[in-house]
C-alpha cells in the first residue's frame, strides 16, 4: 500500500505527481487557503510549474480529487467486483456476504490506520464538512458506488430493502465503526496507551470491528424476521 503517486515514466509526469502529492498535503491541512507558493516549495518545484501543468490552483485542487478517487478505486476494485458477483446471484449466500463485508472493512482499517493516507483523509474530511465540486467528483466516482454496494450486501444479508432509508443509515453506521479509528485517531491512541497503529494494534482493532459488524448484521436480521412475523 502506498498513498503517494505511482512512479512516473517521464520528467513531466514525475513533476505532476510530486505537485499533486504536495498539494494533497497542503489542501488537506489548509483547504483552498493553501498557497501555490507553499505547494511548489513542498514539491521542490518552481511555482510556474503549477500553472504549466494544471492551469490554476483550483484546477490543481480538482486534480487532487481525481487522484484520490483513482486511489480509492484501485484499492477497492477487487471488493467491488466481488460484491457485484454476489449480488448477481439469485439466492443470497450469507456466508459469502458476511466474509466480503469483513474483508472490505478490514482493508479499510489498514488504509485508515496508515500514516501515509492521513493527508487523503484530511482532504476528504474537509470536503465532507465543507463540500466543493471536488467532493461531487469523489462521491460520484467512488463513494456512492461503494456505499451502494455495501448497502445492497447488508440488505441482502438481513432481508431488508437496500433502497430503504433505514438500511442506508444502518450501513452508514456500520462504516462508522471503521471511520472512528481515523477521525478519532488521537483519542484512541491516548486512551489505549498506544503511540502508533502498529501491526498488533491494527489486528486488535480489526477483531473488535469484526465482532461489532457481526452484532449489527445479526441484530438487523433478527429485527427483520420479527417484523415479517408480525405481518
Amino acid at each position: 500500500m502506498n498513498a503517494t503517486p505511482t512512479p512516473a515514466t517521464t520528467r513531466g509526469e514525475q513533476a505532476k505527481n510530486t505537485l499533486i502529492n504536495a498539494a494533497i498535503a497542503q489542501f488537506g491541512e489548509y483547504g483552498l487557503h493553501a498557497t501555490t507558493r507553499d505547494i511548489a516549495a513542498l514539491a521542490g518545484q518552481n511555482i510556474a510549474a503549477i500553472t504549466y501543468y494544471f492551469g490554476s490552483k483550483e484546477e490543481l485542487y480538482m486534480a487532487c480529487a481525481q487522484w484520490i478517487a483513482d486511489f480509492i478505486t484501485h484499492n477497492f476494485r477487487p471488493h467491488v467486483e466481488s460484491a457485484r458477483a454476489i449480488l448477481d446471484q439469485p439466492q443470497a449466500d450469507k456466508a459469502q456476504i458476511r466474509e466480503l463485508i469483513h474483508t472490505a472493512c478490514e482493508h479499510m482499517i489498514l488504509l485508515l490506520t496508515a500514516d501515509d493516507t492521513l493527508n487523503l483523509s484530511k482532504f476528504i474530511s474537509r470536503e465532507q464538512l465543507s463540500p466543493t465540486p471536488a467532493y461531487q467528483l469523489i462521491h460520484e466516482q467512488v463513494i456512492a458506488p461503494m456505499h451502494t454496494h455495501l448497502t445492497s450486501l447488508v440488505g441482502r444479508y438481513t432481508g431488508s430493502h437496500a433502497d430503504d432509508t433505514a438500511t442506508i443509515l444502518h450501513t452508514h453506521a456500520l462504516l462508522g465503526q471503521v471511520l472512528a479509528f481515523r477521525l478519532g485517531r488521537e483519542t484512541i491512541l491516548l486512551r489505549a496507551g498506544w503511540t502508533t497503529f502498529d501491526a498488533g494494534n491494527v489486528k486488535q482493532i480489526s477483531e473488535v470491528v469484526r465482532s461489532h459488524i457481526d452484532f449489527i448484521l445479526q441484530g438487523l436480521s433478527a429485527q427483520q424476521r420479527e417484523s415479517e412475523h408480525e405481518k
